[in-house]
């Protein structure tokens, strides 16, 4: 069965390569599309489940802003078993700042170019999000550094409000305690991983895949 994987804002499938899963279960990345002009996110999420072959059985993994894709996603198709890594299930799980920004915008105020640009400041900042080792080339991960991308994506993430027209079933939310961008004091009905960051499914994927694995020895 396969499982098909939505890495976090801007990275690649090179974000799951640590998780040493059941091998009956086969890792399928999901890689990310531009976004068309003023395109809804849950028109987003539709067409990223062309990738997706839904007349077989399979499973959806997001990472932080996958995360909150593939909830999109089950909008229109059922897994036998969603996980949610690193992010949110409904607004209240988001930080305040978040929330507050969704009023005011203030996310817009932020230059693309911290994100996009090769410079030391940029590199400092996203080693700090994705936590990689200074040995590590940031590129190797964080790949789709398109402007227009980031800023709908930025955008879409702190206005998100989970649709109260339908609820996920079969789903295991994992987290870290140590996690900086969606704090643990937030979330609700998760598995903790002790010491876990924002980007654990690198730094603890011996810890992360044990809970994977225990729910797919139940599938």
């Amino acid at each position: 069965m396969k499982i098909y994987q939505i890495s976090g804002l801007g990275a690649n499938g090179n974000a799951f390569r640590n998780l040493k899963l059941n091998q009956e279960f086969e890792q399928v990345y999901v890689p990310w599309l531009s976004p068309e002009k003023n395109e809804t996110l849950a028109h987003y999420s539709e067409r990223m489940l062309n990738q997706i072959n839904p007349t077989e059985d399979f499973l959806l993994m997001g990472l932080s802003f996958g995360g909150i894709i593939v909830q999109e996603m089950n909008r229109f198709v059922h897994p036998k078993h969603t996980f949610l890594i690193s992010t949110v299930k409904d607004r209240t799980e988001l930080p305040k700042l978040f929330r507050f920004s969704s009023f005011v915008n203030a996310h817009k105020l932020v230059p693309m170019r911290f994100l996009t640009s090769d410079q030391i400041f940029s590199y400092m900042m996203l080693r700090k999000l994705y936590y990689t080792k200074k040995q590590d080339s940031i590129d190797d991960i964080f790949e789709f550094k398109d402007a227009e991308y980031l800023r709908w994506s930025i955008h879409k993430i702190v206005n998100w409000r989970h649709s109260k027209a339908y609820k996920e079933e079969n789903l295991t939310h994992i987290h870290g305690d140590k996690d900086i961008v969606f704090p643990i004091s937030n979330i609700r009905n998760c598995e903790v991983i002790k010491g876990g960051t924002h980007i654990m499914v690198m730094q603890k994927p011996k810890a992360v895949s044990e809970v994977i694995n225990n729910v797919l020895d139940t599938l």
